[in-house]
């Protein structure tokens, strides 16, 4: 119960949020995503992770700094600009809530600011 109220949560923000500058993973035929954190990339992420705040939604950036910086990684020598992909991921992650007690309003409110922010934004 506690995974489908989840993967609920997760079909209502990929059907809500329909931005094109907002990346949402897909996931496929052959995966079944338990949606432990919902996490999204967006260009201006810390722009909006402030804006959210201001309307008490509560986000996270689970991992700002990607793991061949980190100070476990180092002995490796890799430096800013071995890997760009993880980097630009690494600057625009933001963690959503979907917690499988957060209600259908509750994320219809998060959806509705999102919008809201993207449409400010443009």
């Amino acid at each position: 119960k506690i995974i489908e109220k989840r993967r609920s949560n997760a079909r209502h923000y990929n059907n809500g949020i329909s931005d094109e500058r907002v990346f949402i993973p897909i996931e496929t035929d052959h995966e079944f995503n338990t949606y432990h954190t919902f996490v999204i990339q967006f260009e201006k992420r810390d722009l909006l992770q402030s804006y959210l705040k201001e309307n008490n939604i509560d986000t996270a950036i689970h991992y700002p700094i990607p793991i061949h910086l980190r100070p476990a990684a180092k002995y490796l020598g890799y430096e800013y600009g071995d890997f760009p992909i993880a980097e630009r991921q690494s600057e625009n992650i933001l963690t959503l809530p979907v917690n499988q007690s957060l209600s259908n309003k509750q994320i219809n409110i998060v959806i509705e600011k999102i919008n809201q922010f993207l449409k400010e934004n443009k």
